[in-house]
């Protein structure tokens, strides 16, 4: 079978030297698990630990249930739901030890285009360049580096044992994706938007509203819902939300000229999508960058301890290095680095100028998902946007859930 996607920006998916010329399927689909995983999670499903949790191990297939009750005359499917009862719905559909992932990616083309981004401050060239460029390229260079963007098919193949769920639940997890999140590392800088363009005729009729009915019966059918104090993260859907806004192409002009572009020169004239979000998210001129704001208009607090982040940390991620009170250069542990919980898409072409997504999860101990919401509008408002449709996890989840669970 096929699936067809076309991606609204470029696509990174990482490799060898960090770059992002191919279509790594190994990122792509643990792409997909991480956002399987916050949406189980947010329905009260078994999730499996979180990386940062080193004190439990991945849930593993029962491989002892299994055989012993192969032994006592069960049936093959008997006995294969005997060692299930171990797993949940994420190492179902995606694998773990002793059980194989239920379906196989590959992808057919990986159309290229030269990556470039767009911003208002001359020092942020030389950040963009040693992130993306790496620390071994002459002057943190760019030029010659591609990143996957246009028109993607993957042939998709699947086990045989289950497979209408499969289906449905990739076509599912896929349209949320389209409509909410991103595929591939770096959603922070844009990567990732895409559209679903032609899924097979068994994946076809999904929606997202079907898609969660499903995975909700699949966890209360199977006894998959945590049953143990919910693992502290905010990445949960019912810490999401998700804001659609439309920008005039004059509250954008100031990334559109010339001397604010950077990387090859056979970007220069693209307009279909605007790769601005660092200046957006973080710091550009005119007091642009929303961890900017927080800070000078809002009173966020960073840390200058290395070994300790503060709010503004927590919820942007921390700053990589800075000069501490006696003026020495001074960097944070490895240990605490940390991707900003809301991130800024790029600009899209749409029919009325530009379309900008932001997304994210609120850390609750920092901070309500509707308080959040609310100060991603308010920054918004210096771009004098005309429109903004706003989602949240919570409000997409309710209809699953019962008693005070939201």
């Amino acid at each position: 079978m096929q699936i067809k996607l076309k991606t609204l920006t470029p696509l990174w998916t990482g490799g060898v030297g960090g770059k992002s010329n191919r279509v790594q399927e190994t990122g792509i689909i643990g792409s997909l698990r991480w956002w399987y995983e916050a949406i189980v999670r947010g329905l009260g499903g078994r999730a499996g630990p979180l990386p940062s949790d080193t004190s439990q191990e991945p849930r593993k297939f029962d491989t002892d249930a299994y055989q012993n009750a192969l032994r006592a005359g069960q049936t093959k499917e008997i006995a294969l739901e005997s060692g299930l009862k171990s797993l949940g719905a994420v190492e179902y559909l995606f694998g773990t030890t002793g059980w194989a992932r239920l379906f196989r990616l590959r992808s057919l083309n990986a159309p290229r285009v030269p990556l470039h981004f767009r911003t208002t401050v001359e020092m942020n060239k030389s950040w963009l360049g040693r992130i993306f460029g790496g620390k071994e390229e002459q002057n943190y260079s760019i030029d010659h580096l591609e990143v996957i963007h246009g028109d993607l098919s993957f042939n998709l193949t699947c086990r045989r044992y289950d497979k209408e769920y499969v289906l449905g639940q990739l076509a599912f997890l896929l349209r949320f994706i389209a409509a909410y999140g991103n595929i591939g590392a770096k959603p922070q800088h844009g990567f990732g938007q895409v559209e679903v363009t032609s899924l097979p005729d068994e994946m076809a009729s999904v929606t997202i509203t079907s898609g969660l009915q499903t995975l909700q019966n699949q966890l209360t059918n199977r006894e998959w819902r945590e049953t143990g104090l919910t693992p502290n993260t905010p990445y949960n859907i019912n810490s999401f939300f998700h804001h659609t806004y439309m920008l005039t192409e004059s509250a954008i002009h100031c990334f559109t000229t010339p001397d604010n572009h950077f990387g090859s020169p056979n970007k220069q004239d693209e307009k279909d999508y605007i790769p601005c979000a660092f200046d957006l998210r973080y710091k550009g001129d005119n007091n642009l960058g929303f961890r900017r704001w927080l800070k000078e208009e809002k009173g966020w607090t960073e840390s200058d301890d290395p070994n300790k982040l503060g709010p503004l940390d927590e919820l942007m991620g921390p700053r990589s290095q800075w000069k501490n009170s006696s003026g020495r250069t001074v960097g944070i542990d490895d240990e605490l680095r940390t991707a900003s919980r809301v991130c800024f898409g790029m600009p899209i072409r749409a029919e009325k100028g530009y379309r900008v997504v932001i997304f994210g999860f609120a850390p609750s101990a920092i901070i309500s998902v509707n308080d959040l919401s609310n100060l991603c509008e308010a920054y918004m408002q210096r771009f004098n946007v005309s429109q903004v449709q706003k989602t949240f996890g919570k409000d997409l989840l309710a209809p699953y859930l019962k008693g005070d669970t939201v």
